[in-house]
């Protein structure tokens, strides 16, 4: 996996959040724009911590469903939507990070999407 570091070269300025898990659900990285918008969850301060402790029981449910497919070998992006109110979206897709045929953890991106914008299903 890419040092964690040098992430932020690849990331951040990117206009999405990126939160990065390895395989045992450990926060590695988040973009600068993750920083901000999970700041109300403690930002930066959320990276080392366990990804299922930023859900609740429904979430974390889910993530360890995700994760077992992805070790079992389907590695279909997940992705899903929350409303954020007055016509506001965010999209959410997890992708499976794969290192030389194993699975090494997820990259979660997300971003507004805004009723004016057109998506591609």
């Amino acid at each position: 996996m890419i040092e964690p570091s040098k992430l932020g070269a690849l990331f951040d300025g990117l206009r999405a959040t990126v939160t990065i898990a390895d395989e045992e659900y450990r926060i590695i990285f988040m973009n600068d724009l993750a920083v901000e918008h999970y700041a109300y969850g403690g930002g930066e301060a959320l990276i080392g911590s366990d990804l299922l402790d930023c859900h609740n029981a429904e979430s974390q449910d889910m993530l360890r469903q995700m994760y077992a497919r992805y070790r079992a070998g389907d590695l279909t992006p997940t992705r899903y939507r929350e409303g954020e109110g007055d016509n506001l979206w965010r999209g959410i897709v997890m992708i499976p990070l794969v290192v030389e045929g194993q699975f090494r953890g997820i990259a979660e991106l997300g971003w507004n999407e805004h009723p004016d914008l057109v998506f591609e299903e």
